[in-house]
């Protein structure tokens, strides 16, 4: 692939991840008169989440593919708007945090388009936090992940987006060098108390909640470290986080729509009623936490060699946090799947639920076997100048 096809298929690659994490819900979403499956109002109303999932594809392509900074904050900003509409019935707390970020991405549009790149940096990288749920910046995302989770995976779909205007258009001054160690710290401490946190969990939507917000605070360490030359495997970080956790919270959805709300305490044993579900939400996990072979595995190795050159300290931070939800994990898939058996009516994963698993997973496999289909390109596209 000559240089040329190479840097251009970036935008190409990240979209394609994007729109697959997007649909990937609305898939998976129950139907009408399946059994096992609650007829919930969107599965009543078959056109409206496809018509939102279009109307997000589009906001996504412009944010991916124009030239001009100021116009892809602007497309971010309105997919933030569509998934606030999304989420204001179910999640005020969540829909006002898609809000405010949206006024983030819009004010870092207006700095963009003046000239102000240091205040468009910061912005950007507040709307980050916000979208990813860094804490303590994280309870909207929380609310989104216990009541509107197919809003939550979907806007982890537009936080690529994000991550990927952001890297392009306002990470390559100098404001952004100074800056960077600031960013590595917070989504370090941010990383490592969520894993605390996560480790604690008495039950599985809590354990969502968690292991979101670790994932959020190594996505931001990831950003701080693009300027110094991170810029592809920050990207590879984020869409790792977002096949992940958006794995885990349609799996959690699946389980729970067939069982109930999860706790710890409770009994346990359901991976023979459901041994698919059980085995994707097994991977699901891994990858979270950096199973070889996924591409976590790849993404944290990455990160963890350039943390390494701006902070030590934030790179055992990180370190630790990932040791934490590992066991984190094993604890919540254990309480959850293992022990005595659990009859259940409810049929295993039905057969949309099983590709929408097939392929995030066979996406998380790819890049962890080939990770340079998309590093090589991204790396390519997005170390250069930002254009303009």
């Amino acid at each position: 692939m000559n240089t040329i096809g190479t840097t251009l298929s970036a935008p190409w690659e990240a979209m394609l991840f994007a729109t697959l994490l997007m649909a990937a819900p609305v898939v998976a979403a129950p139907r009408v008169h399946e059994a096992g499956s609650p007829a919930s109002p969107a599965a009543r109303s078959a056109a409206g989440p496809w018509l939102t999932l279009l109307v997000l594809c589009l906001t996504l392509t412009v944010a991916f593919f124009t030239g001009q900074g100021s116009v892809a904050y602007l497309a971010i900003t309105a997919s933030a708007l569509v998934h606030a509409a999304g989420a204001w019935r179910q999640s005020r707390t969540g829909a006002a945090m898609l809000i405010l970020s949206a006024v983030l991405t819009a004010a870092a549009s207006a700095c963009l388009a003046t000239g102000r790149l240091t205040a468009a940096l910061l912005l950007s990288a507040a709307a980050i936090a916000m979208r990813t749920g860094v804490m303590p910046l994280h309870a909207g995302v929380a609310s989104l992940c216990d009541r509107a989770p197919v809003v939550q995976t979907q806007q982890l779909a537009s936080a690529i987006a994000l991550v990927f205007v952001h890297l392009r258009f306002v990470d390559h001054h100098d404001a952004a060098i100074v800056i960077a160690p600031w960013l590595v710290r917070f989504g370090a401490t941010a990383a490592i108390v969520a894993a605390l946190i996560t480790l604690v969990q008495k039950e599985l939507r809590g354990f969502y909640r968690g292991t979101t917000a670790m994932h959020g605070g190594m996505v931001l360490a990831a950003v701080g470290t693009a300027s110094i030359g991170n810029f592809a495997a920050a990207l590879l970080v984020t869409v790792t986080m977002g096949l992940a956790l958006g794995g885990i919270g349609i799996m959690t959805s699946a389980l729970e729509s067939r069982v109930g709300p999860v706790s710890f305490s409770g009994p346990g044993g359901r991976v023979m009623a459901f041994p698919v579900l059980a085995a994707a939400f097994a991977l699901f996990g891994g990858a979270g936490v950096g199973l070889p072979g996924m591409a976590g595995f790849v993404a944290d190795d990455l990160l963890l060699h350039t943390l390494w050159m701006e902070s030590p300290a934030s790179t055992v931070a990180v370190i630790l946090a990932s040791a934490l939800l590992a066991v984190a994990t094993l604890i919540a898939y254990s309480s959850t799947f293992l022990g005595r058996g659990v009859p259940s009516l409810a049929p295993d994963l039905l057969g949309r639920e099983r590709l929408v698993a097939i392929v995030l997973l066979l996406l998380l496999l790819l890049l962890g076997f080939l990770p340079g289909v998309l590093l090589t390109p991204a790396d390519a596209f997005l170390s250069g100048p930002p254009p303009g």
